[in-house]
């Protein structure tokens, strides 16, 4: 957001200058600040929308090449993060996604990610970070795979945009896989790691009644059970905090109501 300059892709990309990388930069900003390339293999799109979703969106429908990989401007690249995205998808023609691993910047795995290849289900796909994801940039634009523009940073829930993006592959009968290689690394920490923030809380109920309806009242109490046992939270908070979920799932179904949205992806 509001870049000026590319010097930010310059820690990104340790090994090599960025100019060496085929990259789209979406760049959210005011008309004051616009961001511009000189190098043809950095393109820019400057944007004066905001949200994370409609970012990606943008970034989907405007991509080229065969394979896009999702990616944020605080993570740094392993130096052979191409050559483990191009053999992944080389091994797996039939997959839309394919989903890597993150290391910290301690060195160590950022997740308890599987040991072998698998297929992810609506569970698993909970657990990727957007920085994991690469796709076929034709599949995508084919199905109509887009992120959900009421999920994400500068949403109206602010959380959750990654799966139900996967989820909606899925959907549409097309596979997300997991492999088990190393493409980034990241702070330990992401923002949806805050399990017991109201933007996160908020967000997620509002997402679990979009995919379950009426049992998201269930876990709801179960989600408060938990805060109440990890975060040993006072009764009074954890009431505060119940109605806070209740107003995501409240405001959710307003939405379903005026039919903007879809349970179903």
């Amino acid at each position: 957001m509001n870049r000026n300059s590319l010097d930010f892709l310059i820690p990104v990309f340790t090994f090599a200058h960025f100019s060496n990388f085929s990259i789209l930069i979406i760049n959210q900003t005011q008309e004051n600040r616009i961001l511009v390339s000189d190098y043809p293999s950095v393109r820019v799109i400057n944007s004066f929308e905001k949200g994370l979703s409609k970012s990606r969106n943008l970034g989907i429908k405007n991509a080229r090449g065969k394979v896009v990989l999702i990616a944020d401007d605080d993570v740094v690249f392993l130096e052979n993060f191409q050559e483990n995205i191009i053999k992944a998808h080389n091994l797996n023609e039939n997959a839309t996604a394919i989903c890597f691993q993150t290391i910290t910047k301690g060195g160590c795995l950022y997740s308890n990610y599987p040991k072998y290849q698998k297929e992810l289900n609506n569970t698993k796909i909970r657990k990727v970070l957007s920085i994991e994801l690469s796709c076929k940039v034709e599949d995508l634009k084919k199905r109509e795979c887009f992120f959900n523009e009421f999920f994400g940073l500068g949403s109206k829930f602010k959380d959750s945009e990654t799966f139900f993006f996967l989820k909606n592959i899925r959907h549409k009968r097309l596979r997300v896989i997991f492999y088990p290689l190393s493409i980034v690394i990241h702070e330990a920490f992401s923002s949806s790691d805050d399990a017991a923030s109201d933007r996160v809380i908020y967000a997620r109920m509002a997402g679990y009644y979009k995919s379950h309806g009426v049992v998201a009242y269930l876990f709801l109490l179960k989600y408060m059970f938990f805060l109440l046992r990890k975060y040993k939270l006072s009764i009074s908070e954890i009431k505060r905090k119940f109605g806070v979920g209740l107003s995501g799932i409240y405001d959710y179904k307003l939405i379903l109501n005026k039919k903007l949205d879809s349970r179903y992806e």
